[in-house]
């Protein structure tokens, strides 16, 4: 899944619509010139990269130990070993379900176990569709059918596993009508075709991918009366426009198809039959006519190359101008004359999902968990997306695991997950984060996700809290490109500020995590631009030769999520600043309340936001003042009440009645965006209420958000008294 629609001013341009923890992407001329700018004013570092000035949260005797446990850890991680892992596990397609994934399972426990680990597998049995046979073809003008698949990748065994061009949970049918084309399928582009007089009831509608998550696009064709739904990759987008394809480049070749699920993540994620609860023997299932997260219509992908040849015999008003593509010929509205004909041939059953879960236990709190987790599935190899991050974290589970038995143990547990199926729509996480809610409510102290590694530029999305920590551990780690710290590279990419983190939204599975159950999460990993998204051609020949040539951002990946689980799970005090959350919550709402409320006041919420500020900033000069005076035995009473605090403040912005209309999304500044589904939509409630227009919701999402802020003002509160 992933890409959201927040990007760094250097990454604007690329899609959108792609994984959101891909927003760092960028227009690699820009950086290459900001990097050679860098370079003058950077010396050469080791690949430990010099140490920063803080170690926030840790005395200073206990500071020592945790850099000599930091370097010990950073100085085992090996690029040939996670590149090792990479090639056996891209050997084969990996989707949900198939025989290449249960290979992969089998090696990726196999390893572990070498590693001296004690993987654990755990299924969960999930409804979901499984294609049988997927075609299109073009009725009229011409009679034709339409290839929906890629010819075959060079240097790729098992070609014939790949699954055609094909949308997940996508209804099966046949469907044939007129096209009409719908630029990205976005709610304002199906208004502008109203507006212009065109219906798309009773036809098929054509849409480019990018701007929104695929799922959002056929939803909103169903609801104006759309019978189906083609979406394609237009080369203005990730194709030959942007640079050469490949193999020649790293860009969208004319017959490369972008997969994808269209399950309404948006409203829930996970098995569509059992929402807000795991998909286990006992739970019982709805009927598939009340998931409200299946989609409606017949919907399938095509590659630039099967579509212009619809597009361009397309007639009508002529497309706006903002909704030209990359394609040879003017863009046509429609409807038709062009026909087309969908037949989808899918079966619906349940499919187990298989989980894996390492745990390396901690001496002191071994009840408190640092979670990091990485999706194992694949659409095809998946080389970038996501062996590239499941592959790491194995990486940084074998050198804890050699660590641990030399002796060495982190004070909290820390578990490496492996999850299944999130292509299809966060099924393994889900299910698994249903299941351990209880307990993750409990003692869950953060959660780090890697939803691609193998890229070059450095980016990060997280609750406002971590900001702090994600800027200190990425100067302990080496930038393999430019040997200064990953922090100084992006630093200079964001233009010599501070550089931004992104908001979280959807589309990887931190979305459990942090919007369902409330533990604070982070998204970070290395990216680069491309455009093999989801097709046959995200293959080992593409990581190795324009994503990451010699697994060097692999190794710094894994340096650097590592070392931030050590210092969660090792820090005398959380390294949370709620403080920095509260102004980041206080901003927004002062934002809001000047660009208009419906005559809701604001200033209460405002006021709660600054009130907890200033209780959070409290606590954390008294954490700070006991690490600095060297903590005593007097003082682990008070620590251990001050940490609870760092634990609940996330726990508390969660209300168990959820979000008017989805209640499985239950965080009350957190949310995708209902139509752009990937995207955070920061304070949803309100946010929705102001786009409905619905003053009294706005004063209800108003009294709820203050009474959340409140929870956490006191929380901080009550930890100081």
């Amino acid at each position: 899944m992933k890409h959201g629609l927040q990007s760094p001013a250097f990454c604007k341009g690329f899609p959108d619509e792609r994984k959101t923890r891909r927003k760092w992407r960028g227009a690699s001329a820009i950086i290459s010139a900001l990097m050679a700018s860098a370079l003058i004013l950077s010396p050469s570092m080791p690949s430990f990269a010099a140490a920063s000035a803080e170690v926030t949260g840790f005395s200073k005797d206990r500071a020592d130990w945790q850099r000599e446990f930091e370097q010990t850890f950073a100085d085992k991680v090996s690029a040939d070993s996670v590149g090792a892992f990479s090639k056996g596990l891209s050997q084969r397609p990996q989707m949900v379900g198939t025989a290449g994934n249960a290979a992969a399972l089998e090696y990726a426990v196999g390893q572990l176990q070498k590693a001296g680990l004690k993987p654990e597998v755990k299924t969960y049995d999930v409804y979901m569709s499984i294609p049988k046979k997927i075609a299109v073809a073009e009725t009229y003008p011409e009679k034709r059918d339409l290839q929906v698949m890629e010819n075959r990748p060079p240097g790729t065994p098992y070609a014939n596993e790949a699954v055609p061009g094909y949308n997940a949970y996508s209804p099966a049918g046949t469907v044939e009508a007129e096209l009409v084309y719908a630029n990205y399928g976005r709610p304002e582009d199906f208004a502008e075709l109203e507006r212009q007089g065109v219906s798309v009831a009773g036809k098929i509608v054509i849409t480019r991918y990018g701007q929104n998550f695929r799922g959002v696009k056929p939803e909103q064709a169903a609801k104006r009366g759309a019978i189906g739904m083609l979406i394609y990759s237009d080369p203005a987008d990730d194709g030959y426009i942007k640079g050469a394809v490949y193999p020649d480049g790293p860009w969208r070749p004319d017959d490369a198809i972008q997969r994808g699920s269209i399950l309404y993540i948006f409203d829930y994620p996970g098995d569509p039959l059992t929402p807000g609860e795991p998909s286990t023997p006992d739970t019982k299932r709805i009927d598939p006519s009340e998931a409200s997260s299946l989609p409606t219509i017949p919907t399938t992908p095509l590659s630039y190359g099967e579509a212009r040849k619809l597009l361009e015999s397309m007639q009508g008003d002529e497309a706006p101008a903002a909704w030209q593509g990359g394609l040879p010929f003017t863009y046509k509205l429609g409807p038709g004359p062009t026909k087309v004909r969908i037949s989808l041939d899918i079966d619906y059953q349940r499919v187990p999902v298989n989980d894996i879960v390492v745990r390396i236990p901690g001496a002191k709190y071994p009840d408190q968990t640092v979670l990091i987790g990485a999706h194992r599935d694949t659409w095809v190899y998946g080389s970038t997306d996501n062996t590239s991050g499941w592959s790491t974290t194995m990486e940084i589970a074998r050198v804890l695991g050699e660590m641990y038995q030399s002796g060495w143990r982190p004070d909290r547990t820390i578990v490496l997950a492996g999850w299944d199926g999130e292509e299809y729509g966060l099924l393994g996480s889900t299910e698994w984060v249903e299941e351990h809610r209880a307990e993750l409510a409990e003692n869950a102290v953060a959660y780090i996700n890697m939803d691609s590694i193998g890229g070059q530029f450095f980016g990060a999305s997280a609750v406002p809290s971590l900001k702090q920590l994600v800027y200190e551990v990425t100067k302990e780690v080496t930038e393999p490109r430019s040997d200064m710290s990953i922090f100084d590279d992006w630093y200079i990419r964001s233009g010599r500020k501070a550089p931004t983190l992104g908001d979280l939204g959807s589309g990887s599975d931190y979305t459990p995590f942090i919007q369902h159950v409330g533990v604070p999460s982070l998204d970070m990993g290395f990216g680069s631009s491309g455009g093999l998204y989801h097709s046959a051609y995200d293959n080992v020949d593409a990581l190795t030769r324009f994503a990451d040539p010699g697994y060097e951002h692999h190794k710094a990946g894994a340096q650097l999520i590592g070392i931030t689980a050590l210092r969660l799970a090792n820090a005398d005090v959380l390294p949370f600043s709620y403080s920095d959350y509260a102004v980041d919550v206080m901003s927004r709402l002062e934002s809001l309340a000047k660009e208009g409320t419906l005559g809701v006041d604001l200033a209460p919420a405002i006021a709660q936001a600054k009130e907890w500020q200033s209780a959070a900033a409290a606590l954390e000069q008294r954490a700070r003042q006991l690490l600095s005076d060297g903590v005593s035995e007097a003082d682990r009473k008070e620590l251990e009440k001050i940490n609870e605090a760092m634990l609940k403040q996330e726990r508390d912005l969660i209300r168990e009645e959820g979000l008017t209309g989805r209640p499985w999304y239950k965080h009350q500044i957190w949310a995708p965006g209902r139509t752009t589904g990937y995207a955070a939509q920061p304070l949803p409630a309100l946010a929705e209420a102001l786009q409905a227009g619905d003053k009294a919701a706005m004063q209800k999402a108003a009294d709820q958000l203050k009474e959340v802020l409140a929870k956490a003002a006191n929380t901080a509160r009550s930890a100081k008294e």
